[in-house]
């Protein structure tokens, strides 16, 4: 008898635990955090990787042969344009001037006498005292010996030019690279002396792929005034330790094909460089904004998650429970994207507490204060 009153009791107890536990109150929604989708200004810009060029590169060479005198710069310095570089020996060159010009002396006389000769002769010719025939060489003695004149004088200018080229002079203004020869050198034509170049403006050239290109053909067909004007682009250069260049630039060519091997078309802008700072062949980030600013639905990254079906957010609706919403996005501005479809203005979206949810689902919601945009 005590061992059924033992198990009777035992039974009541477990009775008792379940009826509890079928009883037990359910529990609270999950808490989310939740922000209010709104339309905020921005700026649309686009970045692309590019690389400068000096705006003129010289490379300066040789216009005549012989020993080299003298050099009169300093390497790396900025010359002025018609600055003397190099001074090559003018020796020869004089000796040959000298010669072209004693040549030209000898064509004059030679040309003054049949001039004299030809006048005395067509006084003679109306009295019949000479002949046609004679009449007819002294004509053609004249005309040779101005032919002889003209050769002598071309002659003569060549070899002052040639003198003129064993002092080489700066072609441009710029910076002037290490020389390639030393002093005492034998120069041959044509040889490379040093190289000059002209970094103010600076040159900054980048890629467009041929796809963004046809992009905005089709928006410019379907809408004229849809993009800004080329000239009206703002141009700004991020520099290789991420610091931004305190100069805007200007788009001022665009190349007349697509380079096959890379589906890209080539861009170049010019920026001011009033300090030389930025060389070339630096690698640069060319921020390309648009002139204006637009209105654009922004949602924080945070909330934006992926699946197969692509991107998509939760959003929580008047009774409070969640709809999973596939969105279509576009630029990120700081720590937003852009909202292209999918989401209306003033729709509550949820930033926090995403793991605890799913569509459905009631919640309790909790609304971020706005913090103050950062395009970034």
């Amino acid at each position: 008898m005590k061992g059924i009153a033992w198990f009777g009791l035992v039974s009541l107890a477990l009775l008792g635990g379940c009826e509890q536990a079928t009883t037990a109150p359910t529990s609270a929604p999950p808490s989310v955090t939740t922000t209010t989708v709104a339309l905020k200004p921005v700026t649309y810009s686009m970045e692309y990787v590019g690389r400068t060029q000096a705006s003129e590169d010289v490379s300066i060479q040789a216009q005549v042969s012989g020993p080299m005198l003298k050099r009169h710069f300093i390497e790396g310095d900025d010359v002025e344009q018609g600055a003397l570089l190099f001074e090559i020996d003018p020796a020869p060159y004089r000796a040959e001037r000298a010669q072209v010009a004693a040549e030209l002396e000898r064509a004059v006389a030679a040309r003054d006498v049949a001039i004299l000769n030809w006048r005395r002769g067509k006084q003679l010719f109306p009295d019949g005292m000479i002949s046609a025939t004679d009449m007819d060489a002294l004509t053609a003695n004249k005309l040779q010996t101005e032919a002889q004149m003209v050769q002598a004088q071309s002659a003569l200018d060549a070899a002052e030019l040639k003198l003129s080229y064993t002092k080489v002079t700066a072609p441009i203004a710029g910076k002037i690279s290490t020389a390639l020869i030393s002093q005492g050198d034998l120069i041959n034509l044509q040889q490379d002396l040093a190289t000059l170049v002209q970094v103010d403006p600076i040159r900054v050239v980048f890629q467009v792929s041929a796809r963004e290109m046809s992009n905005a053909y089709r928006v410019v067909q379907e809408n004229p005034n849809a993009l800004p004007r080329l000239e009206d682009l703002i141009l700004n250069l991020r520099l290789p330790n991420g610091d931004e260049y305190g100069h805007q630039g200007k788009v001022d060519y665009i190349a007349n094909r697509v380079d096959a091997a890379t589906s890209t078309v080539d861009l170049r802008a010019t920026f001011p460089n009033p300090d030389g700072f930025v060389l070339p062949g630096t690698y640069v980030t060319v921020v390309v904004k648009a002139p204006e600013t637009e209105m654009a639905l922004l949602v924080p990254q945070a909330s934006v998650q992926q699946d197969q079906q692509g991107r998509y957010v939760f959003i929580v609706g008047v009774d409070n429970k969640v709809e999973k919403r596939l969105v279509v996005l576009g630029q990120q501005f700081g720590i937003d994207w852009e909202v292209r479809s999918g989401l209306n203005d003033g729709e509550k979206v949820v930033v926090e507490g995403l793991q605890k949810i799913r569509p459905g689902v009631e919640v309790q919601t909790t609304e971020r204060s706005a913090t103050p945009f950062n395009q970034g």
